[in-house]
């Protein structure tokens, strides 16, 4: 079986007005799937998913933690708000500092980068938004000590096709050494 991943990756865009239309309880279980299905550092595992479709708690989470810039689009109506959270522990005990400091931060990375890709070919649009408060998202949502959201993903589904971002050329980003 042959997939054309190349071009489901040059069709995700970053979304950021969606239709007044709720995502199927099946869609997100596939994408948390997705999400789970990401690489981790010694398999570590270490992340943990909220899945937010409450309106109040989606407001509360924009107007409190998320960065001012450019945050109004996220006012007008988010269907769901997805953080992704971890637990740097997990993976300090087998790798130290540089498990806590840099592979938690790629293993929610990968899981992100997932949802984004499995919501593209599932027909719904998502954002990937890193700006935000961390200690105030984590005492909305009532998180422990021993887990930080590193990230949420807006979903839903589209309102337009999104923007195309502007691309550097490979010549620009790629080096070879033989």
């Amino acid at each position: 079986m042959e997939y054309n991943i190349i071009e489901l990756l040059k069709k995700r865009r970053s979304i950021r007005k969606y239709l007044d239309r709720p995502v199927e309880e099946e869609k997100v279980e596939k994408l948390m799937e997705a999400a789970t299905a990401a690489p981790s550092a010694g398999n570590s595992q270490p992340w943990e998913f909220i899945v937010i479709e409450n309106e109040g708690v989606i407001t509360k989470l924009v107007d409190d933690t998320m960065s001012t810039f450019n945050k109004s689009w996220m006012s007008k109506g988010v269907p769901v708000l997805i953080a992704v959270c971890a637990k740097p522990v997990t993976v300090a005990k087998k790798y130290g500092d540089r498990g806590r400091n840099l592979y938690v931060i790629q293993d929610t990375a990968a899981a992100i980068e997932n949802i984004l890709i499995s919501a593209t070919a599932m027909g719904l649009g998502t954002c990937w938004i890193g700006a935000f408060d961390e200690v105030k998202a984590s005492e909305i949502m009532d998180l422990g000590a021993d887990l930080r959201v590193y990230g949420f993903v807006t979903l839903g589904y589209a309102d337009g096709e999104g923007k195309k971002p502007r691309q550097r050329s490979l010549s620009d980003v790629v080096r070879y050494i033989k």
